[in-house]
């Protein structure tokens, strides 16, 4: 069976390349018939987002999880010719109700009280780069394992502002803050509700491990008091660390290496 849909899957996908040019808005997942829905793409990629997904739909299926969102299941997944797909469930989603906005208020805070597994590194279930917007290109330009490399990161492009910006925006500092998980793209189209209106929580590309001062700052102010993040003074200096790197030519400032030494 799984060889059948392999074919299946790998047809389909081929067409939807073959039939939609690559645009901005271009997305590389398509429905295989009336179970499936496939996600495709480089294994660098993908191999975190499925990790991090299988590991909040098996926290949800949990009997003492407190009403989880519901998460697409994950059925199969493989790599063929340097291109893995991730086969999940088809979710029919329903025409967005007036209450989103309080939907995705409430996954939000469900993400952020799921445990971490042991040992976890910042960002991706398994690890893997940061998805966050305080990044160049919303991305991490390499791995950080703990809050002391991300510190290190940020005191260095803390050195991008002028004089004067770094007098007015102090440097930031994560280490010994608290970490939870949190979905840093949170537009309505990473939610939903499907056919018996339950909220679904969508694109686990974008949920990762983070300091609170990193979920604070993607967290709409009406979101932020709910988990006790409202009032954080760090913002306003990543905001403007922000805005320089995405100017600098080299974001990772070769920093890569000099953890990999260490």
């Amino acid at each position: 069976m799984c060889e059948e849909l392999q074919a299946v899957v790998i047809a389909a996908c081929k067409t939807h390349e073959e039939t939609n040019p690559r645009k901005d808005d271009y997305g590389a997942c398509v429905f295989v018939g009336a179970d499936y829905f496939v996600k495709y793409g480089a294994a660098h990629d993908l191999e975190p987002e499925r990790a991090t997904q299988e590991y909040f739909y098996q926290h949800a299926q949990q009997p003492q999880t407190p009403e989880p969102p519901r998460i697409a299941k994950i059925v199969h997944h493989f790599i063929h010719q340097h291109t893995m797909y991730l086969v999940m469930e088809r979710i029919e989603l329903q025409v967005s109700p007036p209450d989103l906005a309080k939907r995705i208020q409430g996954a939000v805070e469900w993400l952020a009280n799921v445990p971490p597994p042991p040992n976890s590194k910042l960002g991706p279930v398994g690890g893997g780069f940061i998805r966050h917007k305080f990044f160049k290109d919303h991305e991490a330009p390499f791995e950080f394992s703990d809050t002391a490399m991300l510190d290190l990161y940020m005191m260095r492009a803390h050195r991008l502002l002028s004089q004067a910006a770094r007098k007015k925006y102090p440097p930031v500092s994560v280490n010994g803050e608290r970490l939870m998980f949190t979905q840093s793209d949170m537009r309505d189209h990473n939610s939903g509700v499907d056919e018996n209106g339950r909220t679904v929580l969508m694109d686990f590309r974008e949920v990762g491990l983070l300091p609170e001062s990193f979920v604070a700052f993607t967290l709409p102010p009406d979101i932020a008091p709910s988990l006790g993040l409202s009032g954080n003074s760090k913002l306003t200096s990543m905001a403007a660390i922000a805005h320089c790197l995405l100017m600098v030519a080299n974001p990772s400032f070769d920093l890569e290496k000099v953890f990999v030494k260490n």
